[in-house]
Formats: C-alpha cells, structure tokens, sequence
C-alpha cells in the first residue's frame, strides 16, 4: 500500500503537532535525526491512532542510526612501537604551507552559503512560534487565512469554524485590517476563542511570525485561548 502523501507529526518530547508536513519532508527529519523513534504520527487530517516513527513501515527505515565505530583488529592492537633513543637533532621550524587550508575554507564557505539560500527559498517550513498545540474541533474557532492572489499578491481573510469569510473578513489588503476585524470578532466571542493560522505554500512565513507575535499579544490578555499554525493549508 502506498504511503500517504502528507503526515500529522507528534513531537511527543515538546508536545507540539506540525500538520500536514509532506512524506518527503519527513523522511528528510528522519534521516537528519530531527525526528526520533518515539514520536508519533499519522496521515494527515485523519483521525486515525497515532503510530510511533519507529513502527511505522514507511518512514522507519529512514531513522538516523550512527555507525558504531569500528573495533580494532588484533593485528593493530599488536603492532610495535618504535623508540628514538638515539640523540636528537634540534629541527629548524619550517614555514606552514597556508594554501591547503584556504581552498578548504573556500569550499566550506560556498557550501554554508549554498544550504542558506536553500533553506531560505524552501516552501516546506515550519513557523518558529511559542504556544503551538493540536488543534482541536471547536465550532466558535477563529482562522486567519494568509492566501495568495493571481498577481501573485497576499491578502488577508477571516473565518469562523467552517463558514466562509464574512464579506467584511474577506478580501483585506493589509495585515492591519486583518487585526482589526480580528479585534472586533474578539469583541462579539461570548469566551475567548482558539486562533488558527493557515498560510499558502509559496507565501513568505513572514507573515505567519508577524501575525503570530500579534495573537500572542492578545493570548497575553486573555481575548484568545490559544492560536497555532497549520503548515501548508492552502494549496494552488
């Protein structure tokens, strides 16, 4: 049976969910040992049980294992060592050829280069953000749609629970709009609600860590109960 293309992944030791991450995504986690045997995960927007990484039959066998390190041979470990006692010879102190070490430090830097720009133009990434959590299924839950115009543009929405965008909520051009109908939606909530974050793919996570630092600002002041991110939500 094939793999699901797209995994919910419990990361059970900071007790945080990221949703929807791509199977090549994870597979890369694993291999790098961001992913350990103990956490958990299952297809995406399932309600299917949770299965640990290491029993899992399509992602197992990408865990990070190190190689044990070789054991000597006893053919090594009974080699001779052999003594200069004879009288010693003061050595004059050659010069260091430096060449060597700078191409190496070249190629090192055009490398750390390289993995910059491609982690930074990943469309695969998940927002640095405190207080992310699984979501859960209230009905009165407030989701902040990060979407992407033909243009090519970002604009901003509003929803609550599954209703589509409110023509107010919908359309706005600025991330200030966007926090100001939030601000009056938060006014009419009989209790604070959950807020959601859902991005496009090709979007910057900019706008997901600005929006973020505002919604923790309202979490502070107890006018929402919790807010996370789902990553990759919106597709083309």
């Amino acid at each position: 049976m094939a793999a699901p293309q797209q995994f919910d992944v419990w990361f059970v030791a900071a007790d945080t969910v990221y949703r929807g991450v791509p199977y090549g995504v994870l597979t890369g986690w694993a291999e790098q040992g961001r992913v350990a045997a103990g956490d958990k995960l299952r297809p995406a927007g399932s309600s299917d049980p949770w299965v640990r990484v290491a029993d899992h039959p399509a992602v197992a066998d990408f865990l990070y294992r190190p190689r044990p390190a070789a054991a000597a041979g006893p053919a090594e470990q009974l080699q001779p060592v052999e003594m200069d006692l004879g009288p010693h010879k003061e050595v004059e102190d050659e010069d260091v050829d430096m060449i060597p070490l700078i191409d190496i430090s070249l190629v090192l830097l055009i490398f750390f280069m390289m993995t910059t720009a491609v982690a930074a133009l990943s469309p695969v990434d998940v927002p640095d953000l405190r207080n992310i959590s699984q979501p859960s299924n209230e009905k009165d839950a407030i989701t902040i749609l990060i979407d992407k115009k033909s243009t090519g543009e970002a604009f901003f929405a509003l929803r609550v629970g599954e209703k589509p965008p409110a023509p107010e909520d919908n359309n706005l051009a600025t991330p200030e709009e966007l926090l100001r109908r939030l601000d009056a939606r938060l006014a009419e909530a009989q209790r604070p609600p959950e807020v959601r974050i859902a991005c496009h793919r090709d979007l910057e996570r900019g706008w997901v860590r600005d929006i973020a630092r505002e919604l923790d600002k309202r979490k502070q002041k107890d006018q929402i109960a919790s807010y996370f991110a789902e990553v990759n939500e919106l597709k083309p």
